[in-house]
């Protein structure tokens, strides 16, 4: 029994050296120590041993992992999974090879050859073990920030300038017609998905037009200085935003606008004094259109917007004096026209700067007490500077 607890001992002590070495161990050893006894039944049991640790270590080199195989094939691959080991790296028994030939020492892993740049060694027990110093995770594409259309604030003052025109038709002719500057104060607050706007408008524009003499005959007449409007209006929108629109959003929206048209009394070249009169215009007006989303990006952002409505109710009160029935003042009802606007321009941290374009258009009222409003149409063209808050 001290023979066979000899050769056992000394076979695990080797265990992880070729079987030809083993062997070469054993009978150094048993010749050294004057063991002679090496009957038959030893002889057997040695052989054994021997076939055990040498089919041991044949299936830890060749035989493949295979629940690793069935992880990879069935697993998808996960994309903060570690890069080590190296993908060209090879594992054969408890030899891990990379940079270069690795030796084994007490069971473990010793590198002897060169450690590639970007590797570090960690201390693992007996073993030295190669691993990566960094394991960066995947670059991850930023998306570009958006804006919360439920908690979205913002409060812009603005001032436009308008070049304003005004004609009125008569059996397709031009009966009146106006135009000059039109200044505009306005203010806009959006709170989510809910914006609302006020402004108040005015100026003092040329009239190109006629008199009318008591007798029903007309006199054409300029003056620079005829007509001041004054007015305001107020709008309010509902701004729809589908997940889906990364760059634009829809919004409905009614409006109101009441302005004062006031005819200055003037002279005629013929000497004859003309008597100005005033008119007073409430017209509501739904609308929808598109614009541009805001944008949380550095520099500067251009931006657009158009929509389109109509005038459905618009009610006119005249104060012209009626010589003929001694009455004074008309109320008149335009018939529904369209409406339509358009703005483009830049925006810049809070400052923003437009060109502003719009019409609106009424169709010829009702004959009442021999009066009529003909067709009409106002334009006005712009610019437009806003500083938000």
């Amino acid at each position: 029994m001290w023979h066979i607890s000899f050769i056992v001992d000394d076979l695990r002590v080797s265990s992880h050296l070729p079987f030809a070495r083993k062997l070469a161990v054993f009978c150094k050893r048993t010749t050294q120590g004057q063991v002679r006894w090496c009957s038959t039944q030893s002889l057997s049991i040695f052989f054994m041993l021997s076939l055990v640790l040498a089919w041991h270590g044949v299936t830890r080199a060749d035989v493949p992992n295979t629940v690793a195989a069935a992880t990879t094939a069935t697993e998808p691959p996960n994309p903060y999974q570690s890069a080590w080991p190296p993908a060209n790296s090879t594992i054969q028994g408890n030899t891990f090879s990379a940079a270069g030939p690795t030796t084994t020492s007490n069971g473990g892993i010793l590198s002897t050859g060169p450690v590639a740049a970007g590797t570090s060694t960690y201390q693992a027990g007996h073993a030295s073990w190669l691993a990566p110093a960094d394991q960066t995770a995947p670059v991850i594409a930023e998306q570009p920030p958006r804006i919360p259309a439920d908690s979205f604030t913002e409060s812009p003052w603005y001032f436009k300038q308008d070049a304003f025109y005004w004609n009125e038709r008569v059996d397709g002719a031009n009966f009146v017609k106006e135009y000059g500057p039109l200044s505009t104060l306005g203010y806009s607050h959006r709170h989510g998905i809910e914006r609302y706007r006020l402004e108040i408008f005015g100026g003092t524009v040329a009239y190109d037009g006629g008199a009318q003499f008591n007798d029903g005959t007309t006199e054409p007449y300029h003056d620079s200085n005829g007509t001041n409007y004054l007015g305001v209006r107020g709008e309010y929108d509902m701004l729809i935003e589908p997940a889906s629109w990364s760059k634009f959003r829809m919004f409905i929206g009614v409006g109101t606008r009441f302005w004062v048209r006031d005819l200055q009394d003037t002279v005629l070249p013929s000497g004859d004094f003309v008597a100005g009169y005033q008119e007073t215009w409430w017209t509501i007006y739904p609308y929808f259109g598109f614009e541009t989303k805001e944008s949380l990006e550095p520099g500067p952002h251009f931006f657009c917007s158009g929509r389109i409505g109509a005038t459905p109710f618009t009610y006119q009160y005249s104060d012209y004096f009626d010589p003929d029935t001694q009455l004074n003042g008309t109320v008149l009802y335009p018939r529904c026209g369209i409406t339509g606007q358009a703005e483009l321009g830049v925006r810049f941290q809070r400052f923003s700067l437009s060109a502003c374009f719009e019409c609106m258009t009424w169709g010829e009222s009702a004959v009442v007490r021999d009066s009529s409003q003909p067709n009409s149409t106002m334009v006005t063209v712009g610019a437009k500077l806003g500083y938000t808050f």
